[in-house]
């Protein structure tokens, strides 16, 4: 089955029909997209540093004593010492890996691929229905949304992109997609060959059926972005569509399209990165330290 991506079904209520992850790095947290994803999460993992944004954003709330991540992973050579062990004294599991050629971004992701069975053994690599709403169909467990992706340092924003394409390459992979969440955006890897993308409640300024600010998830920006080299693309769905349209760094690239339909398709001889505006209302109290 082709690839298909529905990733505003995290944020729109009922809950969403697969099972995901949320994996919170050593950046700023963008507090109103955690709010909107959190409860419906099967669980919290962070990746060292990042138990200190989690812990400021609970504490913040609150809720640090409530609201324990599963387990933080990493050389923990970025978490704080009371940070630490607020979360030893509370039974969090913290989990030295001290390989130096792994990224704590990967070490979290080789965890939650070895222990998704546990987390979710209902449903893991089951099939899920294709959702009433648009979206689902092709799935293999458990999805992977990271908070903090694209945030902080250029070279570590790199490197989030690098281990989203590494990723969705990597034929061994048995888990289901992974979305970076930033400040603005969430993104993806697009697969090489046919891709469709859902994307319910945009904010298209000149679409002639308005909606509420409660119906809207997405601003009509989008981005496809040729990371791994030259690729050819074909769109529909998109303000400027295009055929078999060569995109290269140092060429031509798609940035600041405009999504114009319920259902994006794009067709790419290698895979893309595919980046999408949140609407607003999520963009707002990003937690810095």
């Amino acid at each position: 089955m082709d690839p298909e991506w529905d990733p505003t079904q995290f944020f729109r209520p009922p809950r969403p029909p697969i099972p995901f992850v949320i994996l919170v790095l050593n950046q700023p947290i963008n507090e109103r997209a955690f709010t909107a994803i959190s409860d419906y999460a099967s669980c919290v993992v962070c990746a060292d540093g990042g138990a200190n944004r989690y812990y400021d954003l609970m504490k913040d709330r609150a809720q640090e004593d409530t609201k324990l991540p599963s387990a933080i992973i990493g050389d923990l050579d970025s978490i704080l010492p009371h940070v630490r062990q607020h979360y030893e004294e509370r039974g969090v599991p913290i989990l030295y890996d001290p390989d130096q050629d792994s990224t704590d971004f990967t070490k979290c992701l080789n965890y939650l691929r070895s222990n998704a069975s546990r987390i979710v053994p209902a449903t893991v690599a089951e099939p899920v229905p294709k959702a009433e709403n648009g979206g689902g169909g092709r799935h293999r467990g458990l999805d992977v949304l990271i908070l903090g992706g694209l945030g902080g340092r250029v070279d570590q924003a790199f490197s989030q992109i690098h281990h989203l394409y590494t990723t969705a390459t990597d034929v061994s992979w048995s888990m289901g997609d992974l979305y970076l969440i930033s400040e603005e955006s969430i993104s993806f890897v697009l697969h090489q060959g046919p891709n469709t993308i859902y994307t319910p409640g945009v904010n298209r300024p000149n679409c002639t059926t308005k909606l509420d600010m409660s119906s809207l998830y997405l601003e009509e920006n989008i981005g496809i972005i040729p990371i791994s080299g030259p690729a050819h693309i074909t769109t529909h769905g998109l303000e400027w569509d295009v055929t078999n349209w060569r995109t290269e760094m140092g060429g031509q690239i798609s940035t600041s399209n405009h999504i114009r339909a319920d259902i994006v398709q794009v067709y790419s001889d290698r895979p893309v990165l595919f980046t999408m505006e949140l609407a607003a209302r999520f963009k707002v109290g990003v937690k810095q330290r």
